[in-house]
């Protein structure tokens, strides 16, 4: 039992070096984040799209908001790769509601985790990108 536990720590050491060494060499995530001016409170529409660096593609990406606003709230804290409006190797794109409650402005931000692979298949890793946008309400 103990050879198992002493194993998988070695190999997982192993893996963890090889993705360190990979992400350093792989170019930075291309991300944007933008919320239509709403007139009145009420739903407020958001985008987020990330672009994978030069030579690389994407295979899995999803979003996670994490903080709004006073007077927002958000449909839901997580957006899947299942819900992106459009996903291909080239970028992924997700379109998501907030709920304003009353009127305001203040700062959306959000951050995108992807997958991002070498345009050969080989060298996948995972990359972190932050996104922000301003969220304005009425007024």
């Amino acid at each position: 039992m103990r050879y198992r536990t002493a194993y998988a720590i070695v190999i997982g050491a192993v893996v963890a070096a090889d993705s360190a060494a990979a992400a350093d060499d792989a170019p930075p995530l291309e991300a944007k984040m933008q919320c239509e001016r709403a007139a009145e409170p009420g739903r407020v529409r958001c985008s987020v799209e990330v672009k994978p660096g030069a030579a690389r593609t994407i295979t899995w990406a999803d979003v996670a908001i994490l903080q709004l606003p006073e007077f927002a709230s958000a449909l839901k804290g997580r957006i899947g790769p299942d819900d992106a409006t459009a996903k291909d190797p080239s970028g992924f794109k997700w379109a998501f509601g907030l709920v304003a409650k009353r009127a305001g402005s203040g700062e959306a931000r959000a951050r995108v985790r992807a997958v991002t692979c070498r345009a050969n298949g080989n060298g996948c890793i995972p990359q972190l990108i932050d996104v922000r946008a301003m969220i304005d309400v009425g007024g």
